[in-house]
């Protein structure tokens, strides 16, 4: 443990042997292609799919009506807002790409064919594309039958006197920040494969998802019991939250494998999942700050509206309580907060998870009002927040909203930053550009990343007739490297090399063990696949040593594993290899003196200490990392374009178990930030059409557009562990939007120049730049003080 120990599951991975849905092949399997409407709203007057039954290799059709007819709508946690969805069109669409009706057939190639052939009528109907607009009066109704209308949630929340710390404040700055639509893009898109058995009424689903907690969402929406179906998980490439959601179109599978009598395959295609899997939340939000001369920060309020798109699914409106849970202050000691949250429905993709699931959008508000704040006060950004972060002493620290943050240091997070990002030499190097023309900007930002938000995980480790340590762990990886850290583990525990534990993190619900929240988000594997992992590997060895110590007439307490051997150390050394211990095992049982003689081993972990004395209205999650990030940026005038030209990362993930695996989890995170705050952005015109719907137009960075990296850690190892790690896979992602848009902020301020935008196209900069012209704007003045 802690060491850069490569990974085990690369050689599959890079050499093609990995297999994925697509790969498996199942007995009379057909493959299913699915029909979208193409209006973004438009009632469904009539489905006539009988020219394509007649096409050969046709199978059978599924409309909304079958569908309706069997299944139970998944409804959002705050239903009956916001209405409830069948994951298909069944009276109207509500989107542009919602399916419409599937066809499966022999082949792909004629599923789609028969797709032409397919009449739907429909009746078009007005657009809500405005999320600000979205509960006026004149606007459609989406869910007729919900109460509220378009308003999915409306709620206040508090915490502390609001009121009174902004009066007693002698600064009070306030602006609106808006986070746009945006996408995790990973490289395998959704895919699924059912199969029904009529003869038992059971289904088996192979399926690249990420939570379990959608497997038993599936079985409530087929109205069976989730035992009754058979989830098969195998490598999954790549997730960042959006496969989540691939129980939605498994359960549309289920429902044509019933009705056509044979097992279904489908693939997502890129223009089906920009289209139609679910988008990062855009947000508007109205920020206020105040604070004393001395740069306290008093209070904060926050209003925000969240663009749920069409639908909320399971857990949506997820805004307000992961923004709860997620402790509302970030890395700062401020009290006294009110949140105003606002979730409305829209004639656009549904929202749901994606890398950095709604801690990027508050964390760009708030970051971007506290540089303001700065200004506003004469101080530095980085002073401002040091004066304000969370000392290291206070932890564990108990959040407004009741999270307690489990260890943690933010100023050394700050001082680490500057240092690395040479923060005073920038400055000097800013001021002398300036004299040439030139627009550089410093931005810093910081971030607290919830790890676990259920805290509780199972794992199994084995020793096999061979002597070979073999463990199962259902975290359902998704190229984050578990298999390797989880191999270290158990030869932690063992005494073993890594590269000789066989190691499954994937997943068959009929034969392995698994909860109802196991997998992959939120950060949670270092919360609790880990360390049930080592829960495992330790009960297996308490195990182990009192089987040898039958053997070795010995001392339990004074076992030892050494180099694959079990060695006895009271008096003269007595050692047996883990191998022949195995087979003696499986050949003469009763020589251990003992009536059951256990080589297996499974340990359920469940976080001791997510809120200390309370385990009731829980909130927060097992961990909390911290991070700082800077970046420097030039903006060029004449045609608005940003270049990030260096770029620092620093994070408190506690115990780094694997150094590489962390860094390489890091750099992916920061390059999916940046590529949202540069490059990447859902567009939608007022019709609800989305413009950006292909790689040609939803432009992902470059390896041109990545500066160097500079990545390093503060370690602060969490107490309520017994491994110390700390969840981090989506913690790089979260800060970039913020620190680059307060680097390019900084660029152009002297300017006149304002940043509201998160996503800094050369439009957006040029915008900003002739906003500030326009108005004649002094660099020095600030929008929205009051002082006092």
């Amino acid at each position: 443990m802690g060491q850069s120990v490569r990974r085990n599951e690369d050689g599959r991975f890079l050499t093609g042997r990995a297999q994925y849905v697509d790969d498996i092949a199942v007995p009379g399997m057909l493959h299913a292609a699915m029909l979208r409407s193409p209006y973004a709203h438009a009632l469904i007057q009539r489905i006539d799919y009988s020219r394509a039954l007649e096409i050969p290799g046709v199978h059978g059709v599924i409309t909304g009506e079958d569908v309706a007819a069997v299944c139970e709508p998944e409804k959002g946690s705050n239903y009956p807002s916001g209405g409830s969805w069948y994951y298909i069109a069944t009276d109207r669409a509500r989107f542009a790409g919602e399916i419409v009706a599937i066809v499966a057939a022999e082949d792909r190639y004629v599923a789609e064919d028969a797709l032409d052939v397919i009449e739907v009528e429909y009746e078009e109907l007005p657009v809500v594309s405005d999320p600000e607009r979205a509960t006026d009066p004149d606007q459609p109704i989406l869910h007729p039958d919900a109460p509220g209308g378009n308003a999915a949630l409306d709620r206040v929340w508090e915490a502390g006197d609001v009121d009174e710390a902004f009066a007693q404040a002698d600064v009070v700055v306030s602006d609106r920040f808006v986070v746009h639509r945006h996408s995790s893009t990973p490289l395998e898109g959704l895919a699924a494969i059912a199969s029904y058995d009529t003869m038992t009424n059971q289904v088996t689903i192979w399926a690249n998802i990420g939570n379990l907690g959608r497997y038993t969402a599936a079985g409530q929406a087929l109205k069976m019991d989730y035992a009754d179906i058979r989830l098969i998980v195998p490598d999954v490439g790549g997730s960042f939250g959006v496969k989540a959601w691939v129980h939605q179109r498994a359960v549309l599978l289920a429902v044509l494998s019933r009705k056509v009598g044979r097992p279904v395959k489908w693939i997502e295609d890129r223009i089906e999942h920009l289209r139609a899997s679910h988008h990062g939340h855009g947000r508007i939000n109205d920020m206020a700050i105040a604070a004393k001369r001395d740069g306290t920060i008093l209070g904060v309020k926050m209003r925000f509206t969240d663009d749920q798109g069409a639908y909320t699914c399971l857990n949506e409106p997820a805004g307000l309580s992961l923004l709860l849970g997620n402790g509302v202050v970030s890395a700062y000691r401020f009290q006294d907060v009110r949140v105003e949250a606002r979730c409305v429905l829209t004639n656009k993709c549904p929202v749901a998870s994606n890398r950095g699931y709604m801690r990027v959008q508050p964390v760009f508000a708030m970051e971007r009002i506290i540089d303001r704040l700065a200004r506003a006060l004469g101080m530095d950004p980085i002073e401002l927040r040091m004066a304000n972060a969370i000392p290291p002493h206070a932890y564990p620290y108990r959040t407004p909203s009741g999270s307690v943050y489990d260890s943690g240091d933010p100023p050394a997070l700050l001082r680490k930053t500057a240092e690395l990002l040479e923060y005073k030499d920038l400055r000097r190097l800013q001021a002398e550009a300036r004299t040439q023309g030139r627009l550089l900007g410093i931005g810093v930002g910081m971030a607290v990343e919830l790890g676990g938000p259920n805290p509780i995980d199972v794992g199994t480790i084995r020793l096999g007739p061979d002597g070979r340590l073999s463990a199962q762990v259902p975290t359902l990886a998704q190229g984050q490297g578990h298999e390797t850290t989880i191999a270290q583990i158990v030869a932690d525990r063992f005494d073993v090399d890594p590269k000789s534990v066989h190691v499954t993190v994937d997943l068959d619900s009929r034969t392995m063990a698994y909860t109802t929240v196991s997998g992959t988000y939120g950060s949670k594997f270092a919360s609790t696949g880990a360390p049930a992992a080592h829960g495992a590997a330790k009960k297996l060895a308490d195990q182990l040593a009192g089987l040898a110590a039958n053997l070795l007439d010995a001392d339990p307490k004074r076992i030892q594993f050494r180099d694959g051997q079990i060695v006895a150390t009271d008096g003269p050394e007595r050692s047996v290899t883990l191998r022949d211990l195995a087979d003696r095992a499986h050949r003469a049982p009763e020589s251990f003196g003992v009536p059951d003689v256990d080589l297996q081993a499974t340990f359920l972990w469940s976080w001791p200490n997510v809120n200390p004395g309370s385990r009731e209205g829980r909130r927060g999650a097992a961990t909390f990392t911290g991070l700082c990030h800077g970046a420097l940026v030039e903006v060029d005038p004449e045609t608005g374009g940003v270049k990030v030209l260096r770029y620092v990362a620093v994070e408190d993930c506690g115990r780094l178990m694997n150094p590489m695996i962390v860094h390489g989890q890091t750099m992916g995170g920061v390059i999916h930030g940046l590529g949202w705050a540069l490059t990447e952005d859902f567009v939608y015109d007022e019709s609800g059409q989305l413009l950006t719907n292909s790689f040609m137009h939803y432009l992902l960075p470059r390896f041109t557009d990545i500066p160097p990296l500079v990545i390093a850690h503060v370690e602060c190892p969490t107490p309520f562990s017994p491994l110390g790690a700390k969840g981090m896979g989506e913690g790089g992602a979260i800060p970039p939007m913020a620190v680059v848009a307060n680097a390019v902020e900084d660029a152009i301020w002297h300017l006149g120049g304002r940043i509201h935008d998160s996503h800094l196209a050369p439009e957006t900069v040029l915008r900003a730049l002739s906003s500030a012209g326009r108005s004649g704007r002094p660099g020095g003045s600030e929008d929205a003080i009051g002082e006092r």
